[in-house]
């Protein structure tokens, strides 16, 4: 579109910022009410660990159909069907009497909430390109950014006067509320002209293409090792922090919410080192960082020598390296694929969450009651985030490679 036609930017920066906002209320706004949860619905921590585990099993598949769903048939049916599944699974986490309804319910809630950064790329693109969109992506990830704040803080705060099942009333209304913004502030992006020209089977095709590229595969997985020690971080802190190290909910929701802000601090660090270093001499650093912190986890964890500062300081040194990581293979993957690039950013999306939720899964079956199973799982991640990007990113300086 050009500048004549173009809506206001800040209403869609709302709209797709507060759809994206939602699969982040879902995973942090209960996580310290997880070992509640476990005591009501019976069960074991390790179980509704593996709550975590479902949603994101959910959410990887959800963006595999969201990305070429909404190319095909328009992003906003396809918004509102993702928040009407979104609004079915809380209920039923609310509803939900034994640990497999609620694993069942975070596994649709996972596939409703993959709704955001899909559809959020896809409609920037159809826009606006080059500065106008970067602009505008800078926007929704502003919005975006707060939800990891305010998530988890929101959830201890219930939890103050209410059991944990209000925690999931309000991301019901959440959805509701999301529904009525986007039906208010963000219009039909995809023309329709345009989705008649996207044949159904295409999907696939270009799946299969991107996973054997050599400009798409090693930044999405380096950019999946990462996540996938960055989720066991969300799955298994709670019960580290909360039940090995004694924080309160409230504390540690103070603690997670400050992590949150170490997330944007490496998120912004990032183009500035880059402008000396490369984007790909970023992800090789942040990786570095990300595994010493992770490897000094684990040595304090067998040595006996950690305490819950040392803990808390090394865990934020860790997510300011997840910080510089993501945002870089993140525009590193899609650089080649501008032609594709819903298709491939669902695949991204869905490769990092994958990841997430081996992660997650790993930790209920590693649970043993402390904190080493979690650690451990980031120390890997770390390590094996680092070695892909020095293994396979070549020179940090590169010329502009081709689209596919």
């Amino acid at each position: 579109m050009d500048k004549k036609t173009s809506p206001k930017t800040l209403p869609i920066a709302v709209a797709l910022g507060s759809l994206c906002a939602l699969g982040p209320f879902a995973t942090d706004m209960h996580v310290a009410a997880m070992p509640r949860m476990a005591g009501d619905l019976a069960t074991t921590d390790a179980t509704i660990q593996m709550s975590m585990m479902t949603y994101f099993v959910g959410f990887t598949l959800g963006q595999l159909f969201y990305g070429p769903a909404s190319d095909r048939l328009g992003r906003k049916p396809v918004i509102y069907l993702a928040l009407a599944i979104f609004l079915a699974a809380s209920l039923g986490c609310i509803l939900s009497a034994t640990a497999n309804q609620m694993l069942a319910f975070r596994f649709l809630q996972g596939i409703g909430g993959s709704i955001g950064m899909v559809i959020a790329s896809a409609a920037i693109r159809d826009l606006f390109s080059g500065h106008a969109a970067a602009k505008l992506m800078s926007m929704v990830v502003l919005v975006l950014g707060l939800a990891p704040v305010i998530a988890p803080l929101a959830g201890s705060l219930i939890l103050t006067f209410a059991e944990w099942r209000a925690i999931f009333v309000v991301m019901a209304a959440l959805s509701v509320a999301v529904a009525l913004i986007v039906a208010t502030l963000l219009p039909e992006t995809r023309m329709s002209e345009l989705r008649a020209t996207v044949k159904p089977g295409a999907a696939l095709h270009w799946y299969g293409r991107l996973l054997v590229s050599r400009s798409f595969i090693p930044y999405a997985g380096a950019l999946a090792l990462a996540q996938g020690g960055f989720f066991a971080y969300i799955a298994g802190s709670s019960f580290a922090l909360i039940n090995v190290y004694g924080l309160s909910p409230i504390t540690y929701s103070l603690v997670f919410a400050l992590n949150s802000v170490g997330i944007g601090i490496g998120t912004q660090i990032a183009p500035r080192l880059a402008q000396q270093l490369g984007i790909r001499g970023v992800v090789k650093v942040s990786s570095l960082l990300y595994a010493a912190a992770g490897l000094a986890l684990v040595g304090m964890e067998l040595s006996g020598l950690g305490t819950v500062y040392s803990v808390c300081a090394l865990l934020f040194v860790m997510v300011v390296g997840v910080g510089g990581i993501m945002p870089s293979c993140n525009v590193l993957a899609m650089e080649a694929h501008g032609a594709i690039s819903g298709t491939a950013a669902a695949l991204m999306g869905a490769l990092g969450f994958g990841a997430g939720a081996l992660g997650s899964f790993a930790i209920g079956v590693l649970d043993d009651g402390t904190a080493l199973p979690m650690l451990s799982i980031i120390a890997i991640g770390g390590i094996a985030t680092a070695v892909v990007a020095h293994l396979t990113f070549g020179p940090s300086h590169v010329a502009h490679e081709p689209e596919i």
